[in-house]
């Protein structure tokens, strides 16, 4: 079991997925997951919150 990241460093996992998108290397989860030490639930957080794919709200 892995413990969840700091607020602070959440956000920079974030900012480094933001930065690296294009390059980073995929699958995503499992790289996130390796880079930061992280769950899957928080590796996907990190990944919703980095994405350049803006989610729509339904109106």
């Amino acid at each position: 079991m892995t413990a969840p990241l700091s607020p602070a460093e959440h956000a920079v996992a974030v900012a480094w997925l933001r930065e690296n998108w294009p390059t980073a290397p995929r699958p995503l989860v499992p790289t996130i997951r390796r880079r930061f030490g992280v769950g899957p639930i928080e590796a996907v957080a990190i990944l919703r919150e980095a994405s350049p794919h803006g989610r729509e709200v339904a109106t």
